[in-house]
């Protein structure tokens, strides 16, 4: 059918006004039409927009929008988890020193890694390379995966540092309990460990430890941490206080005018234990001192480092 170049339209009231005729031509009316259809058409691209997560509006669609924040998320984790990861190598290597300086093994290798197999430090296989797509951006298994292993290895490192510690306390508590100071802040040495003449007999005899020449009631301490064994008169050495130290290691404190503990109690190096004296087989007021070794008697000046008064 041919279009005509112009239309005639009728224009008749309803209040039986005089009707009018008007004719228009055929191009003013395909205006509206055209408006109306490319109205539709923009209606139906942006709703197919928002379904499928792409927009040709300015900025994108909130999905894209949204995506493009969690790329910006994803980068910030991927580089905290390079730190972490330095951070807890670098602790490993303070705590390799540290075990290496108290003659302790440090965490092996195979031990440490914890099935770390062949994945990099982000957590990607080694041919991976964080591309530039969003989807292999996206936090994989394997990420977690690395997170999950340096919690382990922080958890295997604190076990270290637990190992160190109690071995650090024991050494000190074997530290305490060797005897390590003069049973007397005052006084001299009056007769040494090794033989001597005996000052009664005048015969050449072992002396077992050592004499300290002191006034009547000088102060005696225990020369390390240990539990009072005995608390006796011995002939020969009069009043006598013994020592155990633990590992076989034992001193005794003779020739005492006061004894000042019970036997069970526990004592720590430098408490006073009792008051010297002249008791036994003595010729002037002063303290026996041994140091036995498994009942062996040894020479204590091995063992004295330095005096109670000089720790003060």
């Amino acid at each position: 059918m041919k279009l005509k170049k112009s239309y005639s339209l009728l224009y008749m009231p309803e209040d039986h006004g005089p009707s009018r005729q008007f004719r228009v031509a055929r191009w003013s009316l395909l205006v509206p039409i055209g408006v109306l259809g490319m109205l539709i058409a923009v209606a139906v691209m942006y709703g197919a927009g928002i379904r499928t997560g792409n927009s040709w509006l300015p900025g994108g669609s909130r999905l894209q929008v949204e995506n493009l924040a969690l790329r910006g998320t994803i980068q910030d984790l991927e580089g905290q988890v390079v730190v972490l990861r330095e951070e807890i190598d670098s602790v490993r290597e303070v705590q390799s020193l540290m075990a290496a300086a108290i003659n302790l093994p440090a965490i092996d290798e195979e031990t440490f890694s914890a099935g770390i197999g062949g994945r990099n430090h982000l957590g990607f296989a080694r041919e991976e390379v964080p591309g530039l797509s969003l989807e292999s951006r996206i936090p994989s298994d394997a990420t977690r995966d690395d997170l999950e292993l340096m919690l382990r290895q922080a958890k295997i490192q604190k076990q270290g540092y637990l190992a160190m510690l109690d071995t650090l306390n024991a050494r000190s508590v074997v530290r305490g309990k060797i005897p390590s100071i003069r049973p007397t802040d005052t006084g001299w040495m009056s007769s040494r460990f090794g033989f001597r003449k005996d000052p009664f007999t005048q015969k050449q005899t072992f002396h077992r430890g050592l004499d300290f020449s002191v006034p009547l009631g000088t102060p005696v301490r225990v020369t390390g941490d240990g539990v009072i064994l005995a608390v006796q008169q011995q002939r020969g050495f009069g009043k006598v206080v013994k020592v155990d130290h633990g590992n076989g290691v034992m001193t005794v404190y003779a020739h005492l005018d006061q004894q000042l503990v019970k036997k069970g109690d526990k004592v720590s190096r430098g408490d006073i234990i009792a008051r010297s004296g002249n008791t036994g087989r003595s010729s002037a007021p002063h303290l026996h001192y041994e140091i036995r070794i498994g009942n062996r008697p040894v020479n204590p000046l091995s063992y004295i480092l330095d005096s109670y008064a000089t720790r003060q």
